[in-house]
């Protein structure tokens, strides 16, 4: 089988090709030599192998997507910010910027113009999605800055502090409001219940969903958007408390007491359910059959008016870090460590064929055991829609890639490949080079080779795996993924 390859060298790599927000235009008030340097890098798609990926820095801790430009954000532990465009399935980084200070949150605006970054040290700044500095201050603080969001009019940013306050400004970086909302619990995040992009909504359909089967009562097998509610502020503190406000100066919000520690909440698209996850705070372990005491994750689900819907209990080892509600809201993800867990969910009391095919895919475990039953077609096919995964990349065994390297798995998807040069080792006579297979944010070596002539083309390819060096810097995964969870299922299915 021929894979399609793109080769690229870190080499290629310059300081030159990575302006961001923090460059220094005193020399250019306009900004405009700025804007023509980023625009011939950021449009050289012509040659994408000229482009190699930026150097390391520390492990990546916030990701923030932009959906109206298709652009993806990160940040790094060490206060690197990467930008990311796709160009023929392959990611490549458009912008860098680096201040050398902690992100504490970084937030596109609705309409994804605009970037909002908070750092830990009390500096925000709002610049263009293109990389151009709007406008940027100092707070002085005696507190950090822990999260910064946009109002839904993108006409003022709020600031969250680790000492309980909210710091108002206006899109030109002009100070409005200082609000104390508690006085000894910090602020960990602020979100509303207001669709996080103002998109049009025309290729995504009702089939987006791997499971989806027609409806069975109707065409509304999908919630209903809400209109003309007020959007809702809502700030999760420390204690696990969450306050749902009108606006930042509310004076009577509603309080939910999750019990929770650890928190981490997010609003459904539709701005009618939120999701709140995290830890116990009486944590009771509880023993496994075949494994050690874990501790007890939990996620609660509210409504706007802060009343408790449902609560999903799980046995995770590891608190959730973060969730993520996709497929119309049919869905919700949750990270804890190197898991990724995937909840279905029923906005509406499901019906009983759906309860029936839940438990029959609990007792059967595997799809292959459904043709086992004497069961009619169109049933079978419609049982067979609970063992497909919401998320079905091709995910390799860690114990077998050279496997996975050299026979692909079928279909369209492209790989890519990067070649990196070793440092010059007297002892071989040259410089060394790795081929690297791309995978999952990963580097899986496949060839090493090194030149032993100067005046003709003869190279030695080697197993990376026999050199130490090479050997170190092997691919590990960081995404587990399991079978679906029914959000009505007291079970919980364990990891592959």
């Amino acid at each position: 089988m021929v894979i399609p390859v793109y080769m690229v060298t870190q080499e290629a790599y310059s300081d030159r090709d990575v302006y961001g927000w923090d460059r220094d235009y005193s020399d250019h008030p306009s900004g405009d030599s700025y804007r023509n340097s980023y625009e011939s890098y950021s449009n050289s798609h012509s040659a994408p192998a000229t482009r190699g990926p930026p150097p390391s820095y520390g492990g990546v801790v916030l990701v923030r997507w932009n959906e109206p430009y298709q652009k993806l954000a990160t940040c790094d532990a060490d206060g690197g910010i990467f930008v990311w465009i796709q160009y023929e399935g392959r990611w490549s980084v458009e912008l860098v910027n680096d201040r050398g200070a902690q992100v504490s949150d970084f937030t596109w605006s609705h309409d994804g113009t605009q970037a909002l970054i908070s750092y830990r040290n009390g500096f925000v700044l709002v610049g263009s999605v293109s990389g151009q500095r709007h406008w940027s201050s100092e707070i002085n603080l005696e507190s950090q800055i822990t999260c910064g969001i946009w109002t839904p009019d993108d006409q003022q940013v709020l600031f969250g502090t680790a000492d309980g306050q909210v710091i108002v400004m206006d899109c030109h970086g002009r100070m409005l409001a200082h609000v104390l909302l508690h006085q000894f619990d910090g602020i960990l995040s602020m979100s509303w219940n207001y669709p996080i992009f103002l998109v049009e909504d025309s290729s995504e359909s009702d089939t987006d969903s791997d499971d989806y089967s027609p409806p069975q009562d109707g065409p509304a097998a999908y919630p209903i958007p809400i209109q003309n509610i007020k959007p809702l502020l809502t700030v999760s503190f420390t204690s696990g408390d969450i306050s749902l406000m009108n606006n930042y100066d509310d004076l009577s919000p509603t309080v939910i007491r999750s019990g929770l520690k650890e928190v981490v909440a997010q609003w459904c698209t539709q701005g009618d359910l939120l999701a709140v996850a995290g830890m116990e705070r009486q944590t009771q372990l509880t023993e496994l059959p075949n494994g050690p005491l874990l501790k007890s994750a939990m996620v609660k689900f509210y409504n706007v008016r802060g009343e408790h819907i449902f609560t999903l209990d799980t046995l995770v080892q590891r608190p959730i870090i973060s969730i993520c509600w996709g497929h119309r809201d049919s869905r919700l993800l949750m990270a804890s460590g190197p898991a990724l867990y995937v909840v279905r969910v029923e906005h509406r009391v499901s019906s009983l064929q759906l309860l029936c095919q839940q438990a029959i895919a609990n007792t059967l475990r595997e799809d292959k055991d459904v043709s086992k039953l004497t069961l009619p077609p169109r049933l079978c096919s419609y049982l067979s829609t609970a063992f497909i995964p919401t998320i079905k990349p091709p995910i390799p065994d860690p114990n077998n890639m050279r496997d996975f390297v050299s026979y692909p798995s079928a279909g369209n998807e492209r790989l890519h490949c990067t070649m990196k040069r070793t440092e010059d080792d007297p002892e071989v006579g040259g410089p060394c080079y790795t081929l690297y297979l791309e995978y999952l944010g990963g580097l899986v070596p496949i060839l090493k080779g090194r030149r032993v002539s100067k005046l003709r083309p003869e190279f030695v390819i080697m197993d990376p795996r026999t050199d130490s060096k090479s050997a170190t810097m092997t691919w590990m995964p960081r995404v587990i993924l399991n079978h679906t969870v029914g959000l009505f299922r007291r079970s919980f299915i364990h990891l592959h």
